[in-house]
């Protein structure tokens, strides 16, 4: 009690934004709700995992209370010490932040969003203390689950860079004894994540060499002359550049965007000049939409991709010759995809100019400013190609990716392709690597401590109790997932918080593995499309200010439409072709 009424005489004194105070005041009401609402049975111990010892047998009624009492009082303790160390943190770092400013005429301040953070601590108090603990569910499970959903809400807030949260969301587990170090550091070890990292080194190779700009000029050359067959080049163009640069952002927002507003600008659609709906607006809308389907039609064309196989054969699904098996899944919807979303963005945001004769021209300019086919192309399409090529026979030569791609890695480097210097520049691979080893170690805990399959069988027997079959309970769960994307501004965080229980659910509810590690891994990239926040290329393209705020969510809803009856409906026709249903 004196506790809470010193964090309440801190709150009201000190000058706070109004959502810091919103939050201490916050933390400060939940816990005098869980004074008055306290009793002995609801309390478990923090630290302890079981609160009485099986060895010792059944204790007796009145140990049993005392049991009861002490851990109550152990719990309500660390509430009070939790919550008002929360809000201690959050006014230590607002009046640095604030005395920080003062100093300088523009604000140095490069700590947290002190705002935010606020939020995102309120958050894992209130799961971790408030929210009354299910039966079977372990105290150190639940504390587990705290953790994770506050790093998620701070992945998507971002109080601080994705890995500046994770990195505190593993300082917390650590030091409330929830995970070991071994446990937390365990992802850092994992193949998958160390894909993703290398496939950032080979996106810079794709920017350095030029060979991705080349290839895009090359087929806007050859059939540019008329809006539609502009978009339809871009998209083809976007479609051989993403077997080998596994990074959807880097592809679409450092290469395809830029070619795609230089075209604009050069024949006359210009956001500056209000001429944007000239050719522009629908030559974005087919760039961002062509992301999607490349990022599903080879494993190799996002980076979350790869999460996603570590994620499923975290609950025992495998999917046998990845690369080939995603490959062969995703190619009879990705060729509708590829065909009918011109026509569909045609319709959605029509140009006013159906010609663009100047864009041929613009390729062969700067192509001819490029000169002839460099050296270190051919060498960094060459080992590209090769490497495509393992991957894609992984089951037949025995040769793990993770093994390929370092051996590329290493060739680009021993050739001047890719320095040291440049991969240790490279704060975004990094910071990637670090997010998502840190994720994948602390979901693989979620899934070990049983709170991954508690929730998958908790909505199961729901989904159950109402009698739905197999087939309706896989539109069900799919669209659920699928949607839920519009609360989410990254996709990473999205699959990390949600992939694993909605694949179990699937599974329990009678849909086969594979297909259900597939079809949630194909949402997980055609979900980008909703909303503006949706990815990070999303918030690039929409800054152009090409596409407006009304367009973009008319045409997010509608791509959504049509995705779910490529994807899902023929998707499961091409499935029953080739044998995977």
């Amino acid at each position: 009690g004196r506790s809470i009424a010193s964090v309440m005489e801190l709150q009201r004194h000190a000058r706070f934004p109004g959502r810091v105070r919103s939050a201490c005041r916050l933390l400060v009401v939940a816990g005098m709700l869980r004074l008055m609402t306290h009793t002995p049975s609801s309390c478990r111990n923090f630290l302890a995992v079981e609160s009485v010892s099986h060895e010792q047998g059944l204790p007796s009624p009145e140990s049993s209370q005392a049991v009861d009492k002490k851990a109550g009082q152990g719990e309500l303790e660390l509430a009070t010490i939790c919550g008002g160390g929360s809000v201690l943190l959050v006014a230590l770092l607002f009046s640095l932040m604030k005395k920080k400013g003062k100093k300088t005429e523009v604000s140095g301040w490069d700590g947290a969003a002190v705002e935010l953070l606020a939020i995102c601590l309120a958050v894992g108090w209130i799961i971790r203390f408030l929210i009354p603990r299910p039966s079977g569910v372990t105290s150190q499970a639940w504390t587990m689950l705290a953790i994770f959903v506050a790093m998620i809400c701070g992945v998507v807030t971002e109080p601080l860079p994705a890995s500046g949260v994770t990195i505190f969301a593993m300082a917390v587990a650590l030091a409330s004894n929830t995970v070991s170090f071994d446990e937390a550091v365990h992802g850092f070890t994992d193949q998958v994540v160390w894909m993703v990292l290398l496939a950032f080194f080979f996106a810079s190779c794709f920017q350095k060499t030029g060979l991705g700009q080349r290839l895009a000029l090359t087929v806007i050359k050859a059939v540019g002359g008329t809006t539609l067959g502009l978009a339809y080049g871009l998209n083809a163009a976007e479609m051989f550049v993403a077997a080998a640069m596994p990074s959807s952002a880097a592809r679409a927002a450092a290469l395809f965007y830029p070619l795609t507003v230089s075209v604009s600008k050069a024949s006359g659609s210009d956001p500056a000049n209000g001429t944007q709906g000239k050719c522009g607006a629908f030559l974005v809308e087919c760039c961002y939409q062509a992301t999607a389907t490349s990022s599903c039609l080879f494993l190799t064309g996002a980076a979350q991709n790869f999460l996603i196989l570590k994620l499923a054969s975290g609950v025992g699904v495998e999917v046998p010759s990845p690369f080939g098996t995603w490959f062969l899944a995703a190619l009879g919807p990705a060729i509708v995809s590829y065909l009918l979303t011109p026509l569909l963005a045609f319709l959605l945001i029509p140009p006013e100019a159906t010609k663009t004769p100047d864009a041929p021209q613009i390729a062969k300019e700067q192509l001819q400013a490029m000169g002839p086919v460099t050296d270190d192309e051919k060498v960094f399409g060459l080992v590209m190609l090769s490497m495509v090529g393992f991957w894609a026979t992984t089951s037949s030569t025995g040769i793990p990716p993770i093994v390929t791609a370092l051996c590329g890695q290493s060739l680009l480097m021993l050739t001047g392709i890719s320095t040291w210097d440049e991969c240790a520049k490279n704060s975004k691979a990094w910071g990637t690597f670090i997010s998502f080893a840190t994720l994948v170690g602390l979901a693989g805990m979620l899934n070990k401590l049983g709170i991954v399959n508690w929730f998958a069988s908790t909505m199961t027997a729901k989904i159950s109790a109402a009698g739905l079959g197999a087939l309706p309970a896989f539109l069900l769960i799919m669209t659920a997932y699928w949607l839920v994307h519009y609360l989410f501004a990254s996709q990473v965080a999205h699959v990390s918080a949600l992939f694993q229980p909605f694949l179990l659910m699937l599974v329990k509810t009678g849909t086969p593995g594979i297909p259900a590690v597939l079809t949630l891994a194909f949402i997980s990239n055609l979900m980008m499309t909703l909303t503006p926040y949706a990815s990070a290329q999303s918030a690039v393209m929409f800054g152009g200010n090409f596409v407006s705020v009304s367009q973009w969510y008319k045409a997010g809803f509608a791509f959504f439409a049509f995705y779910w009856v490529v994807w899902i409906c023929s998707g499961a026709v091409w499935w029953k072709m080739i044998g995977l249903l």
